[in-house]
């Protein structure tokens, strides 16, 4: 999900029923400041930023970015190439476009297993920019 605000990521993944019936979800993020230490949920995290980032440099663009993944039962990890490879195929797909995040998230909702209440309760960005108030142009002439 590109977001329309200055650069943040925002990367999490959700392991559903792989070894039985837990639903584990990591994640990690950053802001426009930068990351300080290295992500806790290791290489998809920077492949998964570096296909996107490719992606908004082709565009000369900038946006915040979140990234919802999930791994199902019978899940056999191929390594970060196989996510830098959906990334960028993902990238490359024509966009859809939303009113605003509470709209685009309930479409996300329709493509994944794990409610989104629960991605938002562990994420640090959704949280953020849900509970933040939109900026409209007219703002800035008052």
């Amino acid at each position: 999900m590109l977001i329309p605000t200055e650069w943040q990521y925002e990367w999490m993944e959700a392991f559903l029923h792989v070894l039985g019936r837990e639903e584990l979800i990591f994640s990690d993020y950053e802001t426009n400041s930068g990351k300080k230490e290295y992500s806790r949920v290791g290489g998809c995290y920077y492949t998964c930023k570096m296909a996107v980032l490719e992606a908004l440099e082709r565009e000369s663009k900038q946006a915040g970015v979140i990234v919802l993944r999930e791994a199902y039962n019978g899940y056999v990890p191929l390594g970060v190439f196989n996510v830098r490879e959906n990334v960028r195929n993902a990238m490359e797909q024509a966009p859809l476009e939303f009113e605003d995040m509470k709209t685009a998230l309930s479409y996300i909702s329709t493509k994944l297993e794990l409610p989104m209440e629960k991605f938002v309760k562990q994420s640090d960005l959704m949280k953020e920019l849900l509970n933040s108030r939109q900026t409209t142009l007219d703002s800035f002439f008052k």
